[in-house]
């Protein structure tokens, strides 16, 4: 029974942060539970989608961009304690705080940490466990602790999509896909 009750409480507060987002697009799918620090600082572009348990810290401004999806656990920090010049150890209580950018398009795998003041271009793909502590192209396919460019998305045919509005989640509300498993 107590489970039961967390488990309600927890769905009300994360439902309740959602409605003082700084910005959300139409069609943004946000899974709970959620963590966001400063809901005010988190900025959705439309057809977002954001897996269950993300934790999104948003001390400085995070702008997710439109067509963007978040596989589940993902973590975004916006901040960092001082340890350098600090007035206490093992850090002191100023947070150096840092805006995060995700472009448009982008595909973040499931278990992925997002480290402050990073960019991250439209078109990337982040592989699932990545760790991505420096800025990553457009098209580029990253994966690793710290994440590396593995290759590059084909941009011809990204671009072609693209303009074309071959967005995966405005395609799927509007009915546009059949869904279906194919073995790699």
């Amino acid at each position: 029974m107590f489970e039961k009750i967390a488990e309600w409480l927890w769905r009300k507060r994360g439902a309740s942060s959602l409605q003082q987002l700084g910005a959300r697009g139409k069609n943004c799918q946000i899974s709970l539970p959620i963590h966001i620090s400063i809901p005010a600082n988190l900025h959705l572009g439309q057809d977002v989608y954001i897996g269950p348990e993300a934790w999104i810290s948003t001390y400085a401004p995070v702008y997710i961009g439109s067509g963007t999806i978040f596989g589940p656990r993902v973590k975004i920090y916006t901040g960092n304690h001082r340890y350098e010049n600090s007035t206490a150890l093992p850090y002191d209580e100023v947070t150096l705080a840092k805006s995060v950018r995700i472009g448009e398009n982008v595909w973040v795998g499931g278990d992925v940490l997002v480290l402050p003041g990073v960019e991250i271009a439209e078109g990337a793909v982040i592989a699932a466990g990545s760790v991505v502590t420096k800025n990553v192209p457009k098209g580029a396919v990253v994966g690793g602790n710290p994440a590396q460019i593995l290759k590059y998305r084909d941009l011809e045919n990204y671009d072609r999509l693209k303009a074309a509005g071959k967005i995966y989640l405005a395609m799927k509300a509007a009915g546009e896909l059949q869904m279906r498993v194919e073995q790699a």
